[in-house]
């Protein structure tokens, strides 16, 4: 483990590619970078990658590099508010730019931090509820107008094909009407590159090893859903250091295995007795009996205060940082009392996140 987790400045460079994708499990894929054809106006952002050759250098002779997690936006389930965006979260991993999970605005929140869409090169989604991938189409057709060389790299549960497969398809219109700037763009379908993964698989993506679990967000871990739809936990290695995204789930043991001793754990949240009354006073036509379900639902597909708290203290973590607020209220009236109730169980530092945040684990 590492300690002194610190918060760093939000600078962004655009990074070049990982030369391949490689997964270890059931399945061995390897997925070689995209040669995209070069046209002269996309000269500036082949050569602002090639700014970056020292620090891609350093990465590959082992040497530490920065690892920094932002959280983009904080909010916990299918519900726009005013002060927390949809799920999603950036990994920087030296140069690189890698998305966890993008949900609604999330190519909006990277232009607030200084990250363009040119220099992300992967997305890993933990599950595909729209709150966790409701942006995901603009992060791809924004790319895809634009033009940048190489193509996104988008790794998920099963189902992400599926879901990628309409989603390209959804910008056919787009492609026939084209920009109006020389030879007709590349189509949708070669600007992205899709990896499906079940738990209990490995990947190395470039210098970076990432392991997914599949957690307890679609029901019990041993259900029989094992083999159609997952949700997924991922811990993101390199070197020592660990940082693991439990996306959505409810308490796990496979999720307490994944994050042993890692530097920063990034889980979510919810407060089910304060968001189930202020349902029923809200949401008249919501019966008693929806009510029960979405009881269970809060209470076993995902983490209160004091069962993230058990989680990370029995997993050992040096650090939590909480997302996915599903809470009562705004993110100010409701962190001291969410934090309190977490530090009943786990005796570490815990920071509530906000928006644009980050946390940057140090080297060893």
């Amino acid at each position: 483990m590492t300690a002194g987790l610190r918060s760093a400045g939000l600078c962004a460079q655009p990074g070049a590619p990982f030369p391949d994708i490689r997964t270890r499990g059931k399945t061995r894929v390897m997925i070689q970078a995209c040669k995209a054809r070069m046209r002269p106006w996309l000269l500036i952002a082949v050569l602002a990658m090639a700014g970056n050759a020292s620090a891609a250098s350093a990465s590959a002779s082992g040497a530490c590099v920065d690892f920094r997690w932002i959280t983009l936006g904080t909010a916990g389930g299918p519900a726009a508010t005013p002060d927390r965006g949809e799920p999603s979260n950036l990994l920087i991993f030296g140069d690189h730019r890698i998305l966890v999970d993008a949900g609604d605005g999330t190519a909006g929140q990277l232009a607030k931090i200084g990250v363009d869409l040119g220099s992300v090169e992967a997305v890993f989604i933990s599950h595909l509820h729209l709150d966790h991938t409701g942006g995901l189409g603009a992060v791809i057709g924004l790319r895809w107008m634009n033009q940048y060389p190489g193509r996104l790299h988008i790794i998920g549960p099963p189902g992400t094909r599926e879901m990628i497969n309409g989603l390209v398809a959804s910008m056919a219109p787009s492609a026939k009407i084209g920009i109006g700037v020389g030879p007709a763009m590349m189509p949708p379908a070669q600007s992205v590159e899709v990896t499906e993964l079940r738990g209990g698989t490995d990947m190395d993506f470039g210098e970076l090893h990432v392991s997914a679990v599949r957690n307890t967000h679609y029901g019990v871990e041993s259900s029989p859903s094992a083999d159609a739809m997952q949700s997924l936990s991922y811990r993101f290695a390199q070197g020592p250091r660990a940082i693991v995204y439990t996306g959505d789930t409810g308490p796990s043991s496979a999720v307490e295995g994944l994050a042993r001793h890692a530097d920063l754990l990034v889980a979510e949240v919810i407060e089910a007795d304060a968001l189930l009354s202020n349902l029923a006073k809200t949401r008249k036509e919501v019966s008693p009996a929806m009510l029960a379900a979405l009881r269970t639902h809060f209470t076993t597909h995902h983490l209160t205060p004091d069962a993230l708290g058990e989680l990370a203290q029995a997993a050992g973590v040096s650090h939590l940082m909480v997302t996915h607020l599903a809470i009562a209220g705004s993110t100010a009236q409701s962190q001291d009392r969410v934090k309190l109730q977490i530090l009943n169980r786990f005796h570490g530092p815990v920071d509530v996140a906000h928006d644009l945040q980050g946390i940057t684990v140090p080297c060893p």
